[in-house]
C-alpha cells in the first residue's frame, strides 16, 4: 500500500465505531460499544459468511490502528538504523584511510631502520666504534636521510645532553 492508502485507512479506522467487534455467527458483526452498540454494523452472506464475519470482527478499528501504529514505529526504527549504518560506514572509511597511512608510516620506519642498521654495520666494519656525533651526522647526511633520528642528533649537537653525561 502507498502512504496515501495508509493515511486513508487510519482515517477510516478513526471514524468507524470504536471498541471491540464480535460476530453472532448468524447474521453479522456487532459492535460492543459506541452509538452502534448491539447493532449489526456489517452483514455477510454466502458460503464463507462465517469466516468473513470473524475476519471483519477481528479487523476492527482498534486492531487496525494498533497495526498502523506498529508500522509507524517500525518505519522510525528502520530510519534510525539506516542513519546508524551510514555513520558506521563513514567511520569505517575514515579508519581505512588512517590504517593505510599507518601502514605507510610503518613501512617508512622499517626502511629507515634498515638504512640505519646498514650504516652502523658500515661504521663497525670500518672500525669506528665510538664516533663523534658530528662525524655520525656528517656521515649520515652524505649517505641517507633519517627523519626519525634527526631531532635527537640536532638536540645533542646543540648542547642538550642526556642526564648523566
Amino acid at each position: 500500500m502507498s502512504e496515501i492508502n495508509y493515511q486513508a485507512l487510519r482515517l477510516a479506522a478513526e471514524n468507524a465505531t470504536p471498541g471491540e467487534w464480535c460476530t453472532d455467527d448468524y447474521h453479522g458483526v456487532i459492535a460492543d460499544a459506541g452509538l452502534n452498540a448491539n447493532y449489526y454494523i456489517a452483514s455477510c452472506s454466502g458460503p464463507d459468511n462465517r469466516a468473513n464475519k470473524r475476519f471483519i470482527a477481528a479487523a476492527n478499528p482498534a486492531t487496525v490502528l494498533a497495526l498502523l501504529d506498529e508500522r509507524e514505529r517500525n518505519q522510525q526504527y528502520i530510519k534510525s538504523r539506516d542513519q546508524e549504518n551510514e555513520d558506521i560506514a563513514l567511520t569505517v572509511g575514515k579508519l581505512r584511510v588512517e590504517l593505510e597511512a599507518e601502514k605507510q608510516r610503518a613501512k617508512d620506519l622499517f626502511m629507515e631502520n634498515a638504512r640505519l642498521k646498514s650504516g652502523i654495520a658500515g661504521l663497525i666494519h670500518l672500525g669506528i666504534r665510538y664516533a663523534d656525533v658530528e662525524v655520525m651526522r656528517i656521515a649520515g647526511d652524505a649517505q641517507l636521510s633519517t627523519p626519525c633520528t634527526d631531532s635527537i642528533i640536532n638536540s645533542i649537537a646543540t648542547g642538550i645532553r642526556i642526564k648523566g653525561e
